[in-house]
């Protein structure tokens, strides 16, 4: 991958978007696995929260990845797709190697209070991605097809063919290979992220549009849900819906989210990665020592979710080696 002349400096509307997303993907999953492990009732509630933050949480991920591949980077020669697939493959490879096992280990541990069973690992690793690192999956075959735009009329035929490929899967198309499907669902989210780059889209002075963005999708939401309207196609309109809200609103008011959020922005990546493995065995602990209270796990479960891969992430830093497996780029240098 060739990088561009401009030094890459920090994107905080990038980083405060990545916030938001981890926070309502731990709380997904967070309360996922309560309900099933019986701690939680599944109400109206819980399922509209569940079937609200999927519309959007990890699409915002995409977005974003996208949106930075494209200004940082050039890929658009055999050698410069050839180097960026070497990076791709050391950066997103080896945490989705690593946590996927260590969660494949830790279900087997304590499966009983898993949120889901344990795959075989070959299949899992290679076929099944589990959640939440078939996002890695999916980002890496994105790389893998997706050259970055040299102009405008390059970006319109890449929209096109992104949303071809989303169209395919809206209307029934059956795709029995994961990295396909997968790639056919997701393109046109990494797609629009480098869009905005390309058109240089102002996203600041429209928080006005943003809160009525959100207002709208809050409302639509209650009546999707209450309607039982599982359409794909009305999910998606309504992710399109959230992502433009939630951008909207953080660059409208990016300058008054401070030091907490540029904390956890640090951060990210180890509390996206290792969440799952700390709030399980809190979760577990807590059951064999005969504790139900749904008050007690949900402040220590969603403590550790956070805490914990925090606290993990300084460790691995101050070890060195330990953080390859964080953040393998920083260690191993591919030419560019």
């Amino acid at each position: 991958m060739g990088e561009k002349t401009a030094v890459r400096t920090r994107e905080k509307w990038v980083d405060d978007v990545k916030v938001i997303a981890c926070i309502l993907v731990v709380l997904g999953h967070f309360f996922q696995s309560m309900t099933k492990a019986n701690i939680l009732p599944e109400n109206d509630l819980y399922e509209w929260f569940n079937t609200t933050i999927y519309y959007f949480h990890v699409p915002l991920f995409f977005i974003c990845s996208g949106y930075l591949y494209q200004k940082y980077s050039k890929v658009n020669s055999l050698d410069s797709w050839l180097k960026n697939m070497a990076k791709k493959t050391l950066m997103l490879g080896v945490p989705y190697a690593t946590f996927t096992i260590a969660t494949l280990v830790l279900k087997k541990l304590f499966s009983g209070s898993i949120n889901g069973r344990a795959g075989g690992f070959i299949d899992t690793l290679i076929f099944k991605p589990a959640a939440p690192y078939w996002y890695l999956y999916a980002l890496f075959f994105i790389f893998l097809v997706t050259p970055t735009f040299n102009s405008v009329r390059v970006t319109v035929v890449g929209m096109i063919v992104a949303l071809v490929a989303k169209t395919l899967i809206l209307t029934g198309g059956g795709y029995s290979v994961y990295a396909v499907s997968t790639v056919f669902s997701n393109e046109i989210w990494f797609v629009f992220g480098m869009s905005i780059c390309v058109f240089n889209v102002n996203l600041k002075g429209k928080k006005v549009q943003g809160k009525i963005c959100g207002l709208l999708f809050m409302i639509l939401s209650v009546g999707v849900y209450k309607a039982k309207i599982s359409d794909s196609v009305v999910s998606f309109a309504m992710g399109l819906l959230a992502c433009v809200a939630v951008i909207l609103m953080v660059t409208g008011v990016e300058r008054r989210l401070g030091k907490d959020m540029d904390f956890l922005a640090k951060y990210t990546m180890p509390i996206f990665l290792m969440h799952t493995l700390f709030a399980a065995p809190m979760r577990s602990v807590l059951l064999k020592l005969g504790i139900g209270s749904s008050v007690i796990h949900v402040v220590l479960g969603l403590g550790i979710s956070f805490a914990g891969p925090i606290i993990a992430a300084w460790i691995m830093k101050k070890t060195k080696w330990l953080e390859f497996f964080l953040y393998p780029n920083k260690f191993v240098k591919i030419r560019n």
